[in-house]
């Protein structure tokens, strides 16, 4: 019976000793006499509850405020740990604010090596941005390199600067023609063009705002792909491959527009036009003629620009003029320039240049708000397209 009431006594004081800690508060700390928090417990069993973060307003991080207001202002600046940052993150909201950027500041994005095909070296492509922020989309400027179809050096874009202008830059490579013949190379380039279109949300583009640029075989190309824009002629194309985009405007240097009549060196096996093609050019005219932008010259063609300078000796003149001829006589708006001298550098301060530019500036249309295309991008009909008749 002594046992038993002793036992149930030890219970008894147990029970108030708990019932002490959990109702009798004790304060945490404090800091310059005002209360933060309150503890519970004994010694260092203590829990703290803060109520509200003491750090000064003045040790946010810069272009941040705090939502709340009761954070004090007259404290010193001081740089917060780690995990001091850890806590405030945890009990405040922030808002971020941006500071101001320039539609077209000089700051240049580069993504590079971004593939379109199976994932090989020679078929990937470089996308240039202009930095800052801006509504609507870029009007997209493609240059396709390479002299002769056998390399396609993209990372020697030399349109880079048309960034500072408003345009998104991408430079594009594709297989050369000592390991695959024509049409490699125009698919290759479609492939690309089609994978920029389906992500032109992403880059912000305007896949129906494009423009190709080329010299050389880059300009032959070019052709290639932007008369024939719907690619009609193109037997080698899956309808799930057919453009996804509208090529606006096209730009060709020292263009080869029609391989059959690039003269006597050309129409021997080891010249380049005739790797192209998997033989030599007389042997194999028909061929040789399908892979000739002239024989694409419609009426539905995009505004055409075509620089030859007289004294090239590499590619005839005629060629470009003979272009030029066809795309006049099918009503489309073509230009011609024939320099004197040596060709120029396509370098923002030359003469090359600036004709360059201002062409883009009246095909693309820089200065108008672009459409904003949702998701995907799907094929464009041809009724569609603007009469430039």
């Amino acid at each position: 019976m002594f046992q038993t009431s002793h036992h149930a006594v030890k219970v008894l004081r147990s029970l108030h000793i708990v019932c002490l800690m959990l109702l009798s508060p004790s304060p945490a700390y404090t800091m310059g006499g005002a209360e933060i928090g309150y503890g519970v417990g004994i010694g260092k069993h203590a829990v703290r509850f803060h109520r509200e973060d003491p750090r000064p307003s003045g040790d946010v991080p810069a272009g941040v405020r705090p939502e709340s207001g009761s954070y004090s202002t007259h404290y010193p600046r001081r740089r917060l740990s780690k995990r001091a940052q850890r806590r405030l993150n945890r009990r405040s909201t922030w808002t971020v604010v941006p500071e101001d950027i320039l539609p077209h500041s000089g700051l240049l994005i580069e993504h590079r090596n971004l593939s379109y095909g199976s994932g090989e070296q020679h078929q990937q492509f470089d996308l240039y941005l202009p930095g800052g922020c801006r509504e609507g989309r870029l009007p997209l400027v493609i240059w396709l390199p390479g002299d002769d179809w056998s390399s396609s050096p993209r990372i020697d874009c030399p349109l880079t600067w048309l960034t500072q202008h408003g345009f998104a830059v991408a430079s594009i490579s594709y297989r050369p023609s000592q390991t695959h013949i024509f049409p490699t190379q125009r698919d290759d380039c479609l492939a690309a063009i089609n994978r920029l279109s389906e992500d032109a949300a992403i880059w912000s583009i305007d896949p129906t705002r494009i423009c190709l640029v080329g010299q050389a075989a880059g300009a032959h190309l070019s052709m290639l792909i932007g008369l024939d824009p719907d690619q009609t002629h193109n037997d080698s194309l899956e309808e799930h491959d057919l453009p996804m985009h509208r090529i606006a405007a096209i730009c060709g240097i020292s263009t080869i527009a029609h391989l059959p009549t690039l003269g006597s060196d050309s129409d021997r096996a080891s010249s380049a036009a005739s790797r192209l093609i998997g033989g030599p050019l007389p042997e194999l005219r028909e061929a040789a003629l399908r892979a000739s932008p002239i024989s694409y010259a419609s009426r539905n063609d995009p505004p055409t620009l075509l620089i030859h300078c007289k004294s090239d000796k590499t590619i005839p003149v005629s060629q470009s003029e003979r272009l030029h001829a066809a795309l006049l006589s099918a009503d489309v708006d073509s230009t011609l320039i024939l320099p004197e001298g040596q060709q120029e550098s396509l370098a923002e301060d030359g003469t090359v240049g600036e004709t360059v530019l201002n062409f883009l500036i009246r095909t693309l249309d820089t200065d108008i708000d672009s459409i904003i295309v949702t998701g995907k991008t799907t094929q464009i009909d041809l009724e569609n397209k603007p009469n430039r008749s």
